[in-house]
């Protein structure tokens, strides 16, 4: 059986069909604290693009765009998703909490919860 490559418009549809069968569950932000490799902060962009983040926030040494290697890594996606710098990670989370956000840790520890069975709410940031 041979295959046949996907033309953007048709990819294009599948993720707009895609989007209105599954709408998310819920608002999703990104935190970065002190991310300083401008390849792994434009990475970033690249995710939270693909899973419709609502923004991304920046504090502490995390590299913000403009920055060539941000966009090289990002794909151009670092044009796409909103940020916004917050100083420091204390004042980062007080303005989530006001905004409404649970802010949850993601972490790779022994005996973390999976995060794909975490009870989120409608809006929820993850560090």
């Amino acid at each position: 059986m041979a295959m046949l490559p996907l033309k953007k418009v048709e990819i294009r549809r599948l993720f707009e069909e895609a989007a209105e069968q599954y709408p998310p569950q819920s608002e999703v932000t990104f935190l970065l604290q002190s991310m300083e490799d401008p390849r792994n902060v434009g990475s970033i962009f690249r995710v939270a693009d693909a899973v419709g983040a609502h923004e991304i926030i920046f504090t502490g040494k995390t590299l913000t765009p403009p920055h060539d290697e941000i966009d090289r890594t990002s794909r151009g996606h670092d044009r796409r998703i909103p940020w916004r710098r917050i100083a420091r990670i204390d004042e980062a989370i007080e303005t989530l909490h006001d905004e409404g956000n649970q802010v949850v840790a993601l972490e790779t520890a022994k005996g973390a919860r999976c995060f794909l069975e975490y009870p989120y709410t409608e809006k929820v940031c993850l560090v």
